[in-house]
């Protein structure tokens, strides 16, 4: 018996803006899309990654999600780190940095971090 990651998912309340997001902050594509008279799923992902995310919005939801304390995230390596600084500095999007570990977090627009590594050698 085995268990393999496939997903992982963030309820959201604008849709449409976070997979805009996810495209130009990582580079995360619309791979598929399904959806009920309840929520509305778009997984997104790479070519770099077996694994997908997640993002589901309910129907009529508009409001964000309270997060409260929880400082669950999720991380992403990349080959040019100083690059995608840069890139995320310019669209305002970094929280905050742990030079220590040489890594930095992104907050997407419903709040969620996305820890931003790079690749170890």
């Amino acid at each position: 018996m085995f268990f393999r990651l496939e997903h992982s998912c963030l309820y959201v309340a604008d849709l449409k803006r976070t997979v805009e997001f996810y495209e130009k902050a990582v580079g995360l594509k619309e791979i598929r899309r399904k959806g009920s008279s309840e929520i509305e799923v778009v997984f997104v992902g790479n070519e770099e990654s077996t694994r997908q995310l997640a993002l589901i919005q309910k129907v009529g939801q508009t409001a964000p999600y309270e997060l409260g304390d929880n400082s669950t995230h999720f991380a992403l390596r990349t080959d040019e780190i100083e690059k995608a600084k840069a890139k995320h500095a310019e669209m305002g999007c970094i929280d905050h940095e742990v030079p220590e570990f040489g890594v930095y977090f992104i907050r997407d627009p419903d709040g969620y971090l996305i820890e931003i590594m790079p690749v170890r050698k």
